[in-house]
């Protein structure tokens, strides 16, 4: 297998990927949204709360704010605690503040000043003049297969396309270059050419355009362009190397388990 980094910044990476199949582009895939341990918040305690939010929407408007994830942290089922409310295994964010104005995420005070929302201006409710909201929420690690809170990342892979075009076929017409919804095809010397294969979602436009039948577009199936999109709860590469080890560790475990039949 053979991988290329395309795009690489703070919250998105876009990877090449040769020699895979469509098994190791889903696991990896599914790795990703289900497998990989997170922050997030899992529990609210409510003090006091006028706003026109109730406390269990207010709770899982928390839950949904992307946490960033130091490392260190235990799941609550490995940690020694049992409870789930150690240093160890979770972190403490609280908010008490009296309107009127936004409350953001980045009023939350936590007891860990790495593991802190992602984006400050994410806004979870609104205080009037005379109102005021307090509450402690904690957060743990847990995984996308439980809740969608503890996804780290928006996941996308498609298969490469085989562009092929029958020149004798051709008449010059330039229909499929019109027809192209993302621009990546031209007319030059009198044959049509693909300026950007990476680009071409395979929708096909430019094959029903043309009057000619000139035009067939498959997929390979052992080339994959990869995406990933963070929430911020750790950098990309970071996810797409922990969701190699998960699935290097269950291979692993398969494998021990089949020995023992």
């Amino acid at each position: 297998m053979e991988v290329e980094i395309r795009e690489l910044n703070e919250s998105k990476m876009r990877v090449f990927m040769s020699g895979v199949n469509p098994a190791f582009a889903n696991s990896l895939r599914r790795a990703i949204l289900q497998e990989l341990p997170v922050l997030a918040v899992d529990e609210v305690e409510v003090m006091s709360n006028d706003s026109v939010m109730n406390d269990e929407i207010l709770s899982h408007r928390l839950g949904q704010i992307p946490l960033n994830t130091p490392d260190g942290y235990r799941l609550p089922s490995e940690c020694d605690c049992r409870e789930g409310k150690c240093a160890n295994c979770s972190v403490s964010l609280t908010l008490e503040k009296e309107g009127p104005g936004v409350v953001r995420a980045g009023d939350l005070e936590s007891s860990d000043q790495e593991a802190v929302p992602t984006d400050e201006s994410i806004p979870i409710t609104r205080l009037d003049e005379g109102q005021s909201l307090e509450f402690t929420a904690i957060a743990r690690l847990g995984v996308g297969k439980k809740h969608a809170n503890w996804q780290p990342a928006v996941v996308a892979y498609k298969f490469m396309p085989i562009y092929e075009f029958d020149q004798k076929a051709c008449t010059e017409c330039g229909e499929c270059v019109e027809a192209c919804p993302k621009n990546i095809l031209e007319l030059e010397d009198g044959k049509v050419k693909m300026i950007n294969i990476e680009e071409c979602t395979m929708c096909k436009a430019c094959v029903d355009a043309c009057p000619e039948d000139a035009i067939t577009i498959n997929h390979d199936e052992s080339k994959v362009l990869f995406k990933v999109e963070s929430t911020g709860t750790m950098p990309p590469e970071k996810i797409l190397s922990k969701a190699a080890q998960v699935l290097e560790e269950k291979s692993r475990e398969f494998a021990d388990l089949s020995k023992e039949l």
